[in-house]
């Protein structure tokens, strides 16, 4: 039986397993210090997955209301146009797939990309982390200061998608940046505005727009100025169906009636 096909058998026992953003820590999260109500137990999972009638709100799980109260406290500091490593946790890496980070700095009105991984993100081969699953990164140099939206979006090969955010201290810069030799390809960060860099890709999330499943591994239509190649273990493919800008947005809930696969099905609301 080829590699993969074993692989793929022994994720769908799994399938409910998934990874959440550790740090800096999003809202409501276990590992948010700032966090005085229960912490919200399906962060590390799909958003047409679990929780009361597997509702969500995109963006942020709804968690955005959260910004300007004691919960929404900054979790990290990061001075603008420096490297900074962000990583995650879980139960299970499903082997994979594709991330983008980034910023928002009109409250989560629009999320533009920071730097994009196409393949091995989460690491496939370093377990559930935190330990082993930290990721470098460059803050955009024209990064506005003040208390901003950090999103981390990860798309593995099953369809899904699952999205975490934290608020982050933005702090000017002291210095010019430094060479970009920790990241790889396309590193073009400064002469690119943050204003100008795409909004990050939203797809799998009922907007008519699907991203590869089981054989390869998501290649970002609009990947920003900074990416990170994987492992080249499966092949990058675009998605398919209505990509276009401006259709990031799709179903903002789900019925909870389950689909064959343990899925729920959706239905618009």
């Amino acid at each position: 039986m080829p590699f993969h096909t074993i692989l793929s058998a022994l994720m769908a026992t799994t399938v409910w397993a998934h990874m959440e953003l550790h740090s800096p820590a999003s809202f409501n999260s276990t590992h948010n210090p700032h966090r005085t109500t229960p912490s919200d137990p399906y962060l590390q999972y799909p958003y047409d997955c679990c929780g009361p009638n597997d509702r969500w709100t995109y963006p942020c799980r709804g968690y955005l209301s959260l910004l300007g109260t004691p919960q929404g406290l900054p979790t990290a500091t990061w001075e603008a146009g420096s490297m900074q490593t962000w990583n995650l946790t879980g139960i299970g890496n499903h082997y994979g797939g594709s991330c983008q980070v980034g910023f928002s700095v009109d409250g989560g009105n629009t999320f533009r990309v920071a730097t994009s991984y196409e393949g091995n993100c989460p690491y496939r081969k370093n377990g559930v982390g935190p330990g082993g699953q930290d990721f470098a990164m460059r803050v955009p140099a024209d990064l506005a200061t003040g208390v901003q939206v950090f999103a981390w979006i990860w798309y593995n090969r099953e369809q899904e998608f699952n999205m975490n955010c934290a608020a982050v201290n933005i702090t000017a810069p002291t210095s010019t940046p430094g060479p970009y030799a920790l990241l790889s390809t396309q590193s073009t960060l400064s002469t690119i505005p943050f204003s100008s860099r795409p909004e990050m890709f939203i797809a799998d999330d009922g907007n008519g727009c699907s991203t590869p499943h089981t054989t390869a591994e998501l290649k970002y239509p609009l990947p920003g100025p900074d990416v990170v190649m994987g492992d080249g273990e499966y092949p990058l493919a675009l998605p398919s169906g209505n990509c276009s800008a401006g259709n990031e947005v799709g179903m903002q809930g789900y019925g909870g009636e389950m689909g064959e696969d343990g899925h729920a099905t959706p239905s618009q609301v």
